[in-house]
């Protein structure tokens, strides 16, 4: 089931709950949400970094001459708004992994560096 790609920008009390979740240091203005895959929360030039390589109309070349969306499969469209109700104001850590990982385009995970160094030390 895909869902919207959403650019929200937040209301004082918005920002209040989200630099209380995420911490008062942070400059937060707007949210990216990724329908239930999550969300990110900082300025409009973080997010739309985000959100303009995210939107499903967006293309990159992966190939000479072939061009294909990035998370097509996982949203409908990119929607900028003022007026969304968020439920849940802390920052999904590692976002970006988590929609490669649902949309299948996750690179394979390389093997981990005690195992690698295990096998390396048990040759003799």
């Amino acid at each position: 089931m895909k869902h919207n790609l959403t650019l929200v920008v937040l209301t004082p009390e918005q920002i209040a709950c989200a630099r209380d979740a995420n911490g008062s240091r942070k400059r937060i203005t707007h949210a990216l949400v990724c329908g239930p895959h999550g969300q990110m929360f900082g300025t409009e030039r973080q997010c739309l970094k985000y959100f303009t390589l995210w939107d499903p109309d967006h293309r990159i070349e992966v190939a000479p001459g072939k061009f294909q969306a990035l998370f097509a499969d996982l949203f409908n469209e990119a929607v900028k708004t003022t007026a969304y109700a968020i439920s849940d104001y802390r920052t999904t850590p590692d976002l970006a992994t988590r929609l490669m990982e649902a949309a299948g385009t996750a690179p394979a995970a390389a093997p981990s560096l005690r195992r690698f160094l295990g096998r390396i030390l048990s040759r003799k």
